[in-house]
């Protein structure tokens, strides 16, 4: 009968951390400047460090959609890519299927949060394999930063979240086999540096929307004869039953100015600070602003450098996770079952570009004609195994490259004494008839 295989059987009752801690909905108010360094402090307490009002600021930021999108953006460059396991050179097709199912794929999400929030900790109370979906089951649980005090001294979790209690030691076993936990205890993550810019473009679009109301709809005025207080009441009430631009209402002999704080350009103001926030958000996540805003005319070779720049950072969280994958998870792995000894989980390299590789060696190619190029930077460039006999075979083909040039240099040699003893006969003939 088809149903969900167990593998292992999930920890019940008080194993399970998450059922022994008291979750609270996240404080959604206004957030400003002060707000941020209030929070950052408590976070920096070296006696009592609370993570509550920084995660909570954190949270709220986190609805910024530029902010969404970059974060987004880093994440899906990693959790889009195929991992594989293999053991002598062998992928295990069964523990592929593993580490690609959907919930290998939130595990990877969390994970990679780690950059952006400072610290994580999973816990993994089952797998298991269900028969009806032929998928992987993983029953696991992220721990809610606000209640997790990783520093040196504490290193446990809290079932409050705004004191430090320690209700559980999360890194002592037989617990600790469960966990998962990574980054660094006093790293408050990017968001904690982005968040300021989050702020302020906040403030900026206030203003900016005020900016609106107050110029961008039709400004309506009423004048009446003085001390004509029922014309005066029938002009209000027209105005407030005509819609919600803004108006005054003056006696005819009363004089009344709005001034533009800069004219024709107080919009674009607005405009370049938001743009310049926006910019500051995608430095500090993905290291560059050209991948995701269009730039000026001709900046195409330097969104490339951007590109390459991004494409380190990808690098750099690749072997974050994969770092992870191969000591904790697969000791995780173990404990349910899975024979991983001697493996390695690895993510799987995309296809070639022959496009761009084809484009990469005229390069390389012309440069060649004019300097010296390592043979070893060509293997390293274009990801080509290098022989273990190179030097065997660097010998044979220079051997057979100076035999070519013998065999052209005899050619030649032959071609010129044919082209001579023509010579002569023609000159014989020239001669006879002389």
């Amino acid at each position: 009968m088809a149903g969900t295989v167990k593998r292992n059987k999930p920890k019940q009752g008080k194993d399970v951390v998450i059922q022994n801690i008291t979750i609270k909905a996240v404080n959604r108010k206004s957030q400003d400047i002060e707000n941020w360094r209030s929070a950052l402090k408590q976070f920096e307490n070296k006696d009592n460090p609370i993570r509550t009002a920084l995660y909570d600021l954190l949270s709220d930021i986190k609805l910024d959609g530029h902010l969404e999108a970059v974060t987004a953006k880093r994440t899906e460059a990693v959790i889009n890519r195929e991992l594989v396991f293999a053991k002598d050179g062998k992928e295990d097709l069964e523990i592929n299927k593993l580490l690609n199912s959907p919930d290998m794929i939130e595990i990877l999400k969390d994970l990679h949060h780690t950059i952006f929030w400072g610290y994580t900790l999973l816990q993994v109370n089952s797998i298991n394999y269900d028969e009806d979906q032929e998928q992987y089951v993983i029953d696991y649980d992220l721990i809610p930063r606000k209640h997790v005090h990783p520093e040196k001294g504490f290193e446990c979790i809290s079932k409050e979240q705004n004191q430090i209690t320690k209700d559980t030691f999360f890194k002592e076993p037989p617990l600790s086999k469960y966990m998962i936990w990574a980054g660094d205890p006093k790293d408050f993550g990017l968001l904690t540096i982005a968040a300021q810019y989050v702020i302020y473009k906040r403030g900026n679009f206030g203003d900016w929307a005020q900016f609106a109301e107050m110029f961008g709809m039709p400004f309506r005025e009423g004048r009446y004869d003085d001390y004509d207080d029922n014309t005066r009441i029938a002009l209000e009430q027209m105005m407030e039953a005509y819609g919600g631009a803004n108006y005054a209402i003056l006696p005819k002999g009363a004089d009344f100015k709005l001034h533009e704080a800069v004219k024709g350009t107080a919009g674009d103001l607005y405009k370049e600070l938001k743009n310049a926030c926006n910019d500051e958000i995608s430095k500090i996540v993905l290291g560059n602003t050209l991948t995701t805003e269009q730039g000026e005319k001709g900046a195409r070779s330097l969104g490339e450098v951007h590109m390459k720049v991004e494409g380190n950072k990808a690098l750099a969280d690749e072997r974050f996770i994969l770092s992870i994958l191969n000591g904790k998870l697969k000791a995780i792995l173990k404990l349910f079952g899975f024979n991983v000894n001697g493996g390695e989980i690895s993510y799987k390299q995309p296809d070639a570009n022959w496009d761009v590789i084809d484009k990469k060696w005229k390069v390389i190619d012309g440069i060649a004609t004019r300097v010296p190029v390592s043979d070893d930077y060509i293997y390293e460039e274009f990801n080509i195994p290098k022989p273990d006999n190179y030097e065997e075979l660097k010998q044979a083909m220079e051997a057979n490259k100076l035999a070519g040039l013998n065999g052209l240099n005899s050619n030649l040699n032959d071609d010129k004494t044919d082209l001579k003893n023509r010579l002569n006969i023609l000159q014989n003939i020239k001669d006879f008839f002389v």
